[in-house]
């Protein structure tokens, strides 16, 4: 009886780990909240040819606890190219700085939400998808953070 409790126990254990895990810290919510309606973030890569930073400034909503933002010209940008060989990068808005892991939005529901956001963000693109502009329908790409710190 004892080694199922146990067993039972670090189950328990790894599920409340798991979700702890996924769960932002505090403070990341709070910074989030603080830069969410800011037009833009710097956005530094990993140059995946030279391997120097590369920085851009891009569009960006924050959804779900992530920075979302959205490559254009049909993902063929540097920073996504950097990006989809190396999801580390660092957002920077206001004096936070964000490090993020970055993950490509495919799933075409997801997309199209996306989608969305920033036209409602960006009253630009609202108006100028009714002449057929792609502006804020490029490929989106969530930058979920793993830690913030303030420049004071």
């Amino acid at each position: 009886m004892r080694a199922a409790g146990a067993t039972l126990a670090c189950g328990l254990w790894a599920v409340v780990a798991a979700v702890a895990a996924d769960a932002p810290l505090p403070e990341v919510s709070a910074a989030l909240d603080r830069i969410k309606s800011a037009s833009t973030v710097e956005l530094i890569t990993t140059g995946r040819k030279t391997g120097k930073e590369h920085r851009k400034p891009v569009w960006f909503v924050v959804d779900h606890d992530a920075i979302v933002v959205q490559a254009g010209k049909d993902g063929k940008t540097d920073w996504y190219r950097n990006l989809q060989k190396t999801p580390a990068a660092v957002v920077r808005q206001d004096g936070y700085s964000f490090r993020v892991r970055a993950v490509m939005v495919t799933d075409p529901q997801r997309v199209a939400a996306v989608h969305e956001l920033f036209t409602a963000k960006y009253t630009s693109a609202w108006l100028l998808s009714f002449l057929g502009s792609r502006i804020g329908r490029g490929r989106p790409v969530e930058l979920a953070p793993v830690a913030v710190s303030v420049k004071q």
